[in-house]
């Protein structure tokens, strides 16, 4: 018989003031970690005993193995990643996958980070959005990484958890919404809160490592419009320093377009990509290339077969520089012998992105058999990408 590792541990009832919130639950199994819970009074006043029986001889991973080599701390983020759970299970181990998506529990101490106190950054495992920073870990002894604060505003999001027939308060990663542990108030000074996580939810990166992490300020959005998302959003995720690509819509009035909406042609609004990049990785002005060598930009309100309002093409600006940096290059290749039409691509501020529905997201990619992916969106993508290999991701 593996040894194993006995750990007793009393938590106060003081999250809800409520026994009644508990009751006895018997034996719950969590893979190889059996868990008893009952209630106790002698003398502490209300509580949960908890006993829980791990094994340790899985305790073999080394911090400097898990180490990330760099990472972009990125807290100027203003969209969500939202992805179906089809995507996350082809790019997430199994273990990932159950704890982040499915709400799993890791066993206590046999993870590297429960007793790593190198200095640096926790990042969410799945979209690296930084969520706690070694100055608040503390040895809480309950064998998970444990904080006593985020590492800002919007890191995590708390919701209330009634499995296990009691009421805790869930923690979220609050970009890509990962389940990564629990909220407890039994932690130290100043918050007097423990933030008990799963170390599979997180990535550490290492503080001498974090300088060129930190220069958010390399971090850009870039907003365009080119017939159909499915096919302007697989061609954007090819390009180098392009971390993520979200499918919508922008250009009209309407507050919450719908796909339905939209597709009718009566919002205003085109489908509509917003694509966030490192600008040191590549320029905005290299972005445009990819753009104008994407499509037909010569083709009035549509793409190809795809006709009508929804469909044309659109470069959104933020700055008055951007806008100046959009019309000189449309201005360079009207004047050149290229095109034989005028080019129609429209150049308008950008008011508001807003993302599509989850089933749109990385379509093309998750959906590589579906008609019109097989017939437009692959042989488009095929075509465009031949115009600028220079600037693939290797």
């Amino acid at each position: 018989m593996r040894r194993s590792h006995k750990k007793m541990f009393l938590y106060k009832n003081a999250l809800s003031q409520k026994r009644s919130e508990y009751r006895p639950l018997g034996w719950k199994n969590f893979g190889e970690c059996s868990i008893r819970l009952r209630w106790g009074s002698q003398n502490l006043g209300s509580f949960l005993l908890v006993v829980v029986f791990s094994s340790c001889t899985n305790y073999a991973q080394s911090i400097e193995s898990m180490d990330v080599e760099t990472a972009i701390v990125d807290t100027l983020w203003t969209e969500k990643i939202v992805k179906p759970n089809s995507f996350w299970k082809e790019a997430l181990s199994s273990e990932q996958y159950s704890i982040t998506r499915e709400k799993g529990t890791e066993r206590p101490f046999t993870h590297a980070y429960s007793k790593n106190y190198n200095e640096g950054i926790y990042l969410c495992n799945v979209c690296e959005n930084p969520l706690f920073s070694s100055e608040t870990k503390f040895k809480s002894g309950t064998g998970w990484p444990s904080y006593w604060k985020p590492y800002f505003s919007k890191s995590v999001n708390v919701r209330t958890d009634s499995s296990l027939g009691m009421t805790r308060d869930e923690l979220t990663c609050n970009r890509c919404d990962s389940h990564i542990g629990h909220v407890f108030i039994d932690g130290p000074k100043p918050t007097g809160l423990r933030y008990c996580i799963n170390g599979k939810s997180l990535k550490f990166v290492k503080e001498e490592k974090l300088a060129k992490a930190r220069n958010t300020k390399n971090i850009a959005k870039a907003v365009f419009a080119q017939g159909c998302f499915w096919c302007v959003e697989e061609i954007f995720e090819s390009i180098k320093g392009v971390s993520s690509v979200l499918s919508g819509y922008s250009g009209g009035s309407i507050s919450n377009p719908s796909y339905k909406k939209v597709s009718r042609g009566a919002t205003n609004h085109a489908e509509t990509i917003e694509v966030t990049y490192d600008s040191e990785a590549i320029s905005y002005d290299e972005l445009l290339k990819v753009y104008f060598n994407s499509g037909d930009i010569t083709q009035v309100n549509g793409q190809g077969n795809d006709v009508g309002k929804q469909y044309r093409s659109i470069v959104f600006y933020k700055t008055q520089g951007q806008k100046e940096q959009i019309e000189t290059y449309i201005s360079k290749l009207s004047d050149s012998d290229i095109y034989s039409r005028r080019i129609a691509v429209e150049v308008l501020p950008l008011t508001k992105f807003c993302v599509a529905e989850k089933y749109h997201q990385d379509y093309a990619k998750l959906n590589p058999n579906q008609g019109y992916v097989k017939g437009v969106s692959i042989p488009r993508y095929k075509k465009a990408i031949r115009l600028f290999p220079e600037l693939l991701k290797q």
